[in-house]
């Protein structure tokens, strides 16, 4: 049977309620399937009963289907039969049966933890976003997390507070001592290829990242403690964004709008065959995903559910953000609307994504979300240009700025800068440095300690550790928004495993050992986030700011980078020295710096605010020389 393409306008479909809409007297049931003969609900009483109660639907003009069933239906599991032979999810479940199987009508009032619907949302500016990510199963799995057993490895283990390996804080206490401002959360929603069966939690085997999406609009299974409880998964998801929102943290989502882990047989092609998906011409699914199918998000019913779906978890949920994977396979005026809509619920919603694609794509070059495509449309994208100077490419043992290719200093530079396009004749590309996330490694590839190690093979543990601290120097002292993975601030190891998304547990999960053994470079990436949050004031937000407030410092060695920025109090002079000799910045230097590029400015007194101690170590003479070790960065107070 071929089926035809069913061309509708977004806006006219924008408001229709799909999925379920439950009260305690009756249930209706909504879906999208326009070229199907006939559709009914199937109602069971419990996931694995053969028993069932059939409901035909009816059908409007438009392709939509509608039930409405009378009685109170929580907690009972239902699918769709598609003309009478095909049995398959709702695309738009709240809840589901374990591993999928079956939806479930749940009211939503009873999955609200005590205090959930009013408890306070913090105020963290997406704009002077610090981001860490992590994996639900890794961050808590290991003993050494300190969570209490049934907790490890789940939704309630980052809510588990006051956690600690002898005597170091982990979990959600290290988080909030660290001092980051959003914690992003790898794919949360259900995904296909993990067991949810509680008894299949500790299998080591049983793990994937979550990149593999099922059914978007419930949370993951196995991250709950009763994974057979269609209530359990919800209220622990909930109760980990208020154990996060009570510590002044945001919670940002990963999502996966560009593709399903299923294509012929995912509950939206089997509803509606090609109304979800991008065709080739030769019937086949077009595949810039790499994974067997891209969503077609320019579509109008594609479009409306991504859409709901994101404004269904900052309602339901009040998730603070997303992060879109293969944001460039999503047309840009789908993205344009995501971001408008999105902000009408939070104005401070932090949005950003991945510009790039895996392979080819029917999707026209210049309808896709790439590098640049993102300046003044109020969302950020992983800067890889960036990425790469700073530590060399992803996973081979080339060599970065950090580890002495100092020919990269240009691109440092801009990236200094937040990549903004045409700044002192620097082109970039962005129009707002945050626009920019600025980061050296996130769950893909090489962890930052492996690729050191593969790169720097024949060095002493000394310059390894201040190489460590450099990347963060470098991406915490920068305009734009620092990002990093879990375990990067202690020198977390995945054995040199470049691509660990179906890897055993025993390779992904945080040993968190290893903060106390490198609590140096713990306590260094520390004090440098406090110190970036008291003077973000610093971190300027505009291409007009940064023209009259910041300014390289010229003629310095190519493994010396230097610069100041001008605030209302004051002047911050940061200066990276990433050689393996001392150098020194005789008081002239900077003294004739500053009166060239900001004129009338006299400096009173120079402080010492940051070292690679990460410690004050006072005042500075206006007449000495800075002298800065190898492999350091200074950060001076000057006042003016």
């Amino acid at each position: 049977m071929k089926y035809k393409q069913v061309y509708m306008n977004f806006w006219d479909i924008k408001d229709i309620n799909l999925g379920i809409e439950y009260s305690k007297n009756k249930t209706t049931f909504r879906t999208y399937s326009p070229d199907r003969e006939k559709l009914s609900v199937v109602i069971y009483d419990d996931p694995d009963a053969m028993e069932r109660k059939e409901f035909d639907m009816t059908k409007d003009k438009m392709g939509f289907w509608e039930c409405t069933v009378e009685g109170d239906l929580n907690l009972k599991y239902y699918n769709y039969l598609v003309d009478e032979k095909y049995e398959v999810t709702d695309p738009y479940s709240i809840s589901s049966s374990i591993n999928s199987k079956r939806s479930v009508v749940v009211d939503l009032e009873m999955t609200n933890p005590k205090g959930f619907l009013d408890h306070e949302v913090p105020v963290n500016n997406p704009q002077d976003a610090i981001i860490y990510e992590t994996h639900v199963k890794d961050f808590t799995y290991n003993k050494s997390s300190g969570v209490r057993e049934k907790f490890r490895g789940k939704f309630l283990g980052i809510s588990e507070d006051n956690t600690s390996y002898e005597g170091f804080e982990t979990g959600l206490s290290h988080i909030r001592d660290l001092g980051i401002t959003h914690l992003h959360l790898m794919p949360i929603y259900d995904f296909l290829t993990v067991d949810e069966n509680n008894e299949a939690f500790n299998n080591p085997n049983n793990y994937n990242w979550g990149y593999d999406p099922e059914l978007y609009n419930t949370p993951e299974g196995s991250y709950s403690v009763d994974s057979k409880n269609p209530i359990s998964r919800i209220k622990e998801f909930k109760e980990l964004v208020m154990a996060c929102h009570k510590n002044g943290i945001s919670v940002v989502m990963d999502v996966v709008y560009n593709h399903t882990f299923r294509s012929l047989d995912s509950n939206f092609n089997v509803l509606a065959p090609s109304c979800y998906y991008r065709i080739n011409q030769d019937g086949t699914f077009s595949n810039g995903s790499g994974c067997g199918n891209e969503f077609a998000s320019e579509k109008a019913i594609a479009r409306k559910f991504i859409i709901d779906s994101l404004k269904y978890w900052v309602r339901e949920y009040k998730v603070d953000g997303f992060r879109f994977d293969l944001m460039a396979l999503i047309d840009r005026e789908t993205v344009d609307i995501i971001v408008s809509e999105l902000r009408k619920l939070n104005q401070n919603i932090l949005i950003y994504g991945e510009p790039w694609m895996a392979w080819d794509s029917t999707l026209p070059i210049n309808n896709r979300t790439l590098p640049g495509s993102q300046k003044e449309r109020k969302f950020s994208i992983f800067n890889s240009r960036f990425r790469d100077a700073i530590k060399g490419d992803n996973d081979t043992d080339v060599k970065g700025y950090i580890q002495g290719e100092f020919h990269l200093k240009k691109e440092i530079q801009i990236g200094i800068m937040g990549s903004i396009t045409s700044l002192d004749g620097y082109e970039g590309l962005t129009k707002y440095p945050y626009e920019s996330i600025n980061y050296f490694n996130s769950h893909d590839n090489l962890i930052l300690a492996d690729k050191l190690k593969k790169s720097t093979l024949k060095e002493d543990m000394k310059y390894f550790i201040n190489i460590n601290k450099m990347a963060f120097n470098i991406i915490l002292l920068s305009f734009g928004l620092p990002f990093f993975h879990a375990g990067n601030e202690f020198l977390r190891s995945k054995n040199m495993d470049h691509n660990s998304y179906r890897s055993p547990i025993t390779v992904n999960q945080i040993d968190w050992s290893l903060k106390k053994e490198n609590y140096e470079l713990y306590s260094h990436v520390r004090n440098l986030i406090h110190l970036r949050r008291k003077y973000c004031r610093y971190m300027l937000k505009s291409y007009d700011e940064m023209a009259d407030s910041f300014y390289f410092i010229n003629e310095l060695l190519d493994s010396v980078i230097g610069y100041t920025i001008l605030g209302e109090d004051g002047m911050l002079s940061i200066l990276h020295n990433s050689g393996r000799e001392k150098f020194v910045l005789e008081h002239n230097n900077l003294e004739n710096h500053i009166s060239y590029y900001y004129k009338d400015i006299k400096v009173k007194d120079i402080e010492l605010i940051f070292d690679e101690e990460a410690k004050s170590k006072g005042r500075i003479d206006l007449e000495e020389d800075i002298v800065i070790p190898p492999v350091t960065t200074y950060v001076l107070k000057l006042r003016c």
